[in-house]
């Protein structure tokens, strides 16, 4: 993880433990901060992942500007994308802040590259979107803009068409209808971003299908980001980035500072029945979904996200960090060797994912995330298949699922490797399973609860009330914090031991991880665990390392 991303995280958590009332949550978040600000003197390694795009050649470009700032203007920009498919700039030897009076106009019936070399920023100055890219059918074009080596600052969508809230049904949708996509808008059109910085972007709020502070895609086959950065942007959904049946990859990235600041979620029936909606009747709420990234829609197929870190993102609803869900039929989501840390929701602090087939976790790390319920994450109707995954330090300030909170989960599903470590639900009498809510009905293997806290003492203090099945797990530890009675089992069979864990630290490899001490019993107790740790260390898979890593 390079050392600027470890700095990002070290100051979310500080942040983070500021806001909260309890001292025990507060002195526990800032010894994590003071962890990852230490690991941030580490050299940075190379980009985690293999990214799914590269940069696009600029031969045969129409250059922007004779070499002096003052003929880099937004106008000869526009005539450049207009007559050319590849633009580049020589603004002189400096970096140069290109002000954007006029939102500029892509074609859609071409791809078309415009590349900063990573010394021009555009900048709306908080008046108007940056760029747009519309094609007139859904989901069929593959042309479209690619951005490399430049930056988009103060761009702002400005909603139009605003409901307002009804006075006879408080649950009833209000909001925005429009004014999504503050730096980028795409239509049925490619969207690859590479080396981009979004900074200060803002889309529409409040709205409960309104967003993209950033970025804002909707029926369209190709979204890639990569090695970018997004920070501080905000909208009512997705606070960077907000897909409405769009399909998303992300590699390399860093969002931090996001807000998705609408409330209230969207949804659609119960108490808002017979509203007249927003977009569409019986619709209720208005936004506040996925703090740095919203994803929605029943046509998408496959999100993925690799090696990219979200830190100290705020969704006034749903997914601190990422909220996805498929309406329509189950879709695969994957996260890969990504860090979650220090992000905040009022439900589901990092990830709320839902109607995931497969939901695949591997390598990652949850820490020091916040929410009402479920500190780290909720999945609901999910195929999950969590692999070599450290959740460390999250909260459930007033609900269940310190860490985790499953609901309908498949039974072909897994948890495998996996160390759940001072995770809370510290709330009282009502508030439970700080490591995980929910029933554990597929396999739980070589996973380690440690120390996961709540302060009902008539409730299960780490999981839930029927235990999971599995092998080789360990529990500590065995009596409730508040009461003294034996705690309920996570999984049959599991053995009471002190697992002697250390601190989440950087320990080598793209995450942050939870070593074992060189005396705890966790070492060679494990069985049939994967080729390699959360780490990338190879492992004995015969004897092999209780928890994600060896």
């Amino acid at each position: 993880m390079p050392i600027h991303q470890f700095a990002e995280i070290s100051r979310g958590v500080a942040r983070r433990a500021a806001v909260l009332g309890s001292p025990a949550l507060r002195t526990g978040l800032l010894a994590i901060s003071a962890a990852l600000a230490g690991a941030a003197a580490l050299a940075a390694p190379a980009a985690v992942c293999t990214p799914p795009i590269v940069a696009a050649s600029t031969t045969g470009a129409l250059v922007v500007g004779n070499g002096t700032v003052q003929s880099c203007t937004a106008t000869a920009l526009q005539a450049a994308i207009n007559a050319s498919p590849v633009v580049t700039f020589n603004c002189g030897t400096s970096p140069v802040t290109i002000p954007v009076h006029t939102t500029l106009v892509v074609p859609a019936t071409r791809s078309t590259v415009i590349d900063g070399g990573g010394k021009v920023t555009l900048d709306g100055g908080g008046r108007v979107r940056l760029i747009q890219v519309v094609h007139e059918n859904f989901r069929t074009n593959r042309v479209g803009l690619t951005l490399q080596h430049i930056a988009l600052t103060g761009g702002r969508a400005a909603g139009t068409r605003y409901v307002a809230p009804d006075s006879a049904n408080a649950s009833c949708a209000y909001g925005w209808a429009d004014g999504a996509g503050g730096a980028v808008y795409v239509h049925d059109s490619m969207l690859h971003a590479i080396d981009v910085t979004f900074r200060g972007n803002g889309a529409a709020s409040p709205g409960p299908d309104v967003g993209g502070g950033a970025v804002y895609a909707t029926g369209s086959l190709d979204v890639a980001i990569v090695g970018s950065t997004f920070d501080g942007n905000s909208g009512s959904n997705g606070g960077a980035v907000g897909l409405l049946q769009s399909d998303g990859r992300f590699a390399n990235d860093l969002f931090s500072g996001n807000k998705a600041t609408g409330i209230g979620a969207n949804y659609v029936g119960g108490k808002a029945a017979g509203c007249a909606g927003v977009a569409q009747a019986s619709q209720g709420g208005a936004g506040g979904n996925g703090g740095a990234i919203a994803i929605d829609g029943g046509s998408d197929g496959a999100q993925s996200v690799c090696g990219t870190t979200f830190s100290d993102n705020t969704a006034g609803a749903f997914g601190g960090a990422l909220f996805r869900t498929a309406d329509g039929a189950a879709q695969p989501t994957s996260f890969d060797r990504s860090v979650f840390q220090a992000n905040h929701a009022d439900n589901a602090g990092a990830l709320y994912v839902q109607n995931a087939n497969p939901l695949t976790i591997t390598g990652s790390t949850f820490s020091a995330n916040v929410a009402t319920s479920a500190g780290a994450g909720e999945f609901i109707s999910d195929n999950l298949h969590l692999t070599n995954t450290t959740f460390a330090g999250n909260v459930a300030t007033k609900g269940i699922g310190g860490a985790l909170s499953l609901t309908n989960s498949a039974a072909s599903g897994w948890i495998r490797n996996v160390t759940f470590s001072g995770n809370q639900s510290p709330g009282g009498p009502g508030y439970f399973s700080a490591a995980v809510f929910g029933t554990l009905n597929f396999p739980v293997d070589n996973t380690v609860f440690a120390n996961d806290l709540s302060a009902d003492a008539g409730s299960p203090m780490q999981c839930f009330f029927s235990p999971g099945s599995g092998t080789d797990d360990v529990q500590w530890p065995q009596k409730r914090r508040v009461g003294g009675l034996n705690d309920n089992v996570c999984v049959t069979g599991i053995r009471f031991v002190d697992p002697q864990l250390g601190a989440l630290a950087a320990n080598g490899g793209p995450t942050p991880t939870i070593l074992p001490a060189s005396t705890s019993p966790l070492r060679k107790a494990g069985r049939d665990c994967p080729a390699t740790d959360q780490r990338g260390v190879a492992r004995n898979p015969a004897q092999c390392t209780i928890g994600a890593v060896e």
